[in-house]
């Protein structure tokens, strides 16, 4: 959609090949949303509204336009009105009964859907990187731990690495490395809220490794689920990056509940079936899954890969204590032969990105369709200008 085209115009939202529920659908507006505009969409055969995010000029010259797509049948077709808008603010307005942002300085950010906490990017000076606490799911109960007594360095949902030039950027060991945030600013807030944030990962003596930039994305979806899209690219601004090949690493990792540990009754799922950690640890899947029951709720977690993703499917460093972690590093632990490498080098000036979603869900893998919705995102809808 990069021609320049009227104030009005129809859109068609194609389900493609899979059943969709409560699907975020992401696509770049390019010259049709000119600077401080957004638009507004309306189902033409029901006449009803659809509910649309706005992420422009703070990220991106070709803005995104985020609809919401409550259902629509694999192979079926649904067209749009857009009409350009006048924007509340640059960021796409404010959270009112949508996502809501919150910065506190210096502390974090919280995310709240609903009018409801959903959790906090924490960003404090003197923890050895960020991380988000709390993560609450259905009827509000907590879906992470944070620093459990056997591993403090698991803070409920972060990004780390265990081997990166050589320092410890996993653990809190003396002499780790640390991820110091720099900035951290609002995208966008209404029917989905993002912010963006800038770190500098930094050595136990203080030298700068590489820049790290995270989308921390959420939506206005109902109570019973949560998504939450982590979009991480690393920059080797600093120098060449060298990340060895260690289990002690998860691109994006989280520590779940205790309740649903594993070891306390919760179930371990990957994409190929596999369950319990004796079948998904070190294995390789689009995606995986943790459930169980917490406070008496039935609930699950799970992480999806994208598959532009360095090393696609990952491969799981998923136990029955509870962490949870996809880690594209540790081959030699997990096919017990050192002959594979998980190393890689990036070299000075290059940059690597990550794309995974953190779905929270209601009831077990079954119920929660994590499969379908692995597709969502995955696989997306797709979005058509009509002419």
């Amino acid at each position: 959609m990069s021609a320049d085209i009227a104030s009005r115009f129809a859109l068609e939202v194609s389900a493609g090949n899979h059943d969709r529920l409560h699907c975020p659908v992401s696509f770049h507006a390019g010259s049709a949303v000119p600077p401080g505009k957004t638009l507004k969409l309306t189902d033409v055969a029901s006449g009803s509204p659809v509910p649309v995010g706005f992420c422009g000029c703070c990220c991106s010259d070709n803005p995104v336009v985020t609809l919401l797509l409550d259902e629509l049948a694999a192979g079926q077709k649904r067209e749009l009105l857009a009409e350009v808008i006048d924007a509340p603010s640059c960021c796409g307005g404010s959270g009112g009964e949508g996502v809501a942002l919150n910065h506190v300085p210096g502390d974090r950010v919280d995310i709240a859907i609903g009018g409801q906490p959903f959790t906090s990017y924490v960003i404090r000076e003197g923890i050895a990187r960020p991380y988000c606490y709390p993560v609450l799911g259905p009827a509000g109960v907590q879906m992470t731990n944070l620093g459990p007594a056997d591993h403090v360095h698991h803070r409920s949902m972060y990004i780390a690495q265990g081997e990166v030039n050589g320092q410890d950027n996993w653990s809190e060991m003396p002499g780790h490395a640390r991820t110091v945030n720099k900035s951290v600013g609002i995208l966008a807030q209404g029917a989905m809220g993002a912010l963006h944030a800038t770190a500098d990962w930094v050595s136990a003596g203080g030298q700068k490794i590489l820049e790290e930039q995270l989308c921390l994305t959420s939506y206005a979806l109902p109570a019973g689920l949560r998504l939450l899209d982590w979009d991480i690219a690393w920059s080797a601004c600093y120098g060449g990056v060298f990340f060895g090949d260690t289990k002690e690493a998860g691109t994006l990792s989280v520590r779940v509940n205790e309740q649903l540990e594993g070891s306390r009754g919760g179930l371990i799922t990957n994409a190929y079936g596999g369950v319990t950690e004796s079948e998904t640890w070190g294995k390789r899947a689009p995606w995986c899954d943790y459930s169980g029951e917490v406070d008496g709720v039935q609930v699950g977690l799970a992480i999806f890969d994208h598959p532009d993703n360095l090393r696609y499917p990952t491969w799981w460093h998923v136990r029955d204590y509870g962490l949870f972690t996809a880690n594209q590093w540790g081959l030699h632990d997990f096919t017990g032969d050192w002959s594979q490498r998980g190393d890689y080098a990036l070299p000075k000036g290059g940059r690597l990105r990550f794309r995974f979603r953190v779905y929270i869900h209601e009831g077990s893998v079954t119920d929660a369709a994590v499969a379908a919705r692995y597709h969502d995102w995955a696989t997306p809808p797709t979005v058509a200008l009509l002419v």
